[in-house]
């Protein structure tokens, strides 16, 4: 088998890891189903989910993408990003819900990071994110890679005292740089004793 060849199988190879490197939740740590998969999105979804979307040009990606989603999303008929998500994503994803809580008490923001690439998020990826700790959205950006950029990890700030002793974090971010958006959501089970102890003194 010739070197030629073989440099090209190599080049695929690492072509479609980089495909799948996108991102999960360092701090505080999600777990996963399927560690290998961590920084993967969950599902991809079109303009077709709403025909306030339709009409538009969603080749452009990036930034105009944004545009056009910021302008359009108000008339989808979604009170939210999770609400629009969740439709399509109604479980935590690959990662896992019935695990030990993290303890965030202290913590001021989440971490996301892209070990492979050594970024927090991916530069073309832009698109709109939230942050949830069970029904009460504590962060929301139109485009989280132009909010938190791609420092290695990114971090998302974040009211961890919205958490009363136990909650859920959930993330949501929808990767727009393509036609077939991205959908990504994590979720991590948290405590906070920092609120528990001040509601015991």
């Amino acid at each position: 088998m010739g070197s030629a060849f073989l440099s090209a199988l190599a080049i695929a190879a690492f072509s479609l890891d980089c495909v799948s490197a996108h991102g999960y939740i360092s701090d505080p740590a999600a777990s996963f189903l399927d560690a290998s998969k961590k920084t993967s999105y969950v599902k991809t979804i079109t303009a077709d989910v709403s025909a306030a979307f339709q009409g538009q040009n969603w080749g452009w990606g990036g930034e105009a993408a944004v545009a056009a989603f910021t302008a359009t999303f108000p008339s989808a008929g979604y009170a939210s990003l999770r609400a629009m998500l969740d439709q399509h994503v109604s479980d935590c994803g690959n990662t896992r819900a019935d695990v030990s809580p993290v303890d965030v008490a202290g913590k001021t923001s989440m971490k996301w990071q892209n070990d492979e690439e050594h970024v927090g998020f991916v530069a073309s990826h832009h698109g709109p994110c939230e942050v949830w700790l069970d029904d009460t959205m504590v962060g929301r950006q139109s485009d989280c890679v132009a909010a938190y950029g791609s420092g290695y990890p990114a971090s998302v700030n974040v009211d961890f005292s919205q958490c009363k002793h136990s909650c859920t974090l959930r993330f949501y971010w929808l990767a727009l740089h393509d036609p077939n958006w991205q959908i990504y959501k994590q979720c991590v089970p948290l405590t906070n004793k920092a609120t528990r102890t001040l509601r015991l003194t």
